[in-house]
């Protein structure tokens, strides 16, 4: 029963640090605790799974000072299985991370732009975002961008181009790097992407 009280009370403390001193890695947790539940070995389940209430504390870490909680909130949004879809208010959240430099944020707002999601299909606005966070490490932007190049979509094919791109997204993705987010995200605009 004391690991109930420790886990419910560290609960507790990350929701009063969110809400009263807007500590955005509070809410994100708080958020994270209640997106999934949480259910002890003994089988108790202090925190039960609620998503609203996890939507609304990843939107509040994402619009203060918590970016990379941007790209939950705009998943649930997009996704809808717990609540209702909204992809323009999921793209303005992803925008938000992107603005504050979340890598993973550009790389799903990029996607947004490829796949026409919440906002008009764009591969002019959607290049930028995924060279910034190909030159960030991140390697899901290095292979979408390959995949442009493979395919032609929104710049010439070129294949020296895929290939260059290709082998970053290799290196990058067995790299640790400090720009790189917690949140997965996978598109589908072609044979190999991710």
């Amino acid at each position: 029963s004391s690991g109930i009280n420790a886990e419910y009370g560290g609960f507790e403390q990350y929701k009063k640090n969110c809400y009263e001193f807007e500590s955005g890695a509070s809410c994100h947790d708080a958020g994270h605790m209640l997106l999934q539940g949480v259910k002890l070995k003994d089988g108790s389940v202090p925190i039960e799974k609620d998503v609203p209430a996890a939507a609304e504390l990843f939107a509040r870490a994402c619009t203060t000072t918590n970016p990379r909680s941007c790209v939950p909130i705009a998943r649930l949004l997009q996704f809808g299985k717990f609540m209702e879809k909204d992809y323009k208010k999921a793209f303005e959240f992803l925008s938000i991370g992107c603005h504050k430099q979340n890598t993973e944020s550009c790389f799903a707002k990029a996607n947004c732009y490829l796949q026409g999601t919440g906002v008009e299909q764009d591969y002019s606005k959607a290049i930028p975002l995924l060279e910034q966070g190909c030159l960030r490490g991140h390697h899901r932007s290095c292979h979408n961008l390959g995949v442009l190049y493979y395919h032609g979509e929104g710049v010439d094919k070129d294949l020296n181009k895929f290939k260059l791109y290709n082998e970053k997204a290799q290196i990058f993705r067995f790299q640790k790097n400090p720009f790189k987010g917690n949140e997965e995200q996978h598109i589908s605009s072609g044979p190999t992407a991710h």
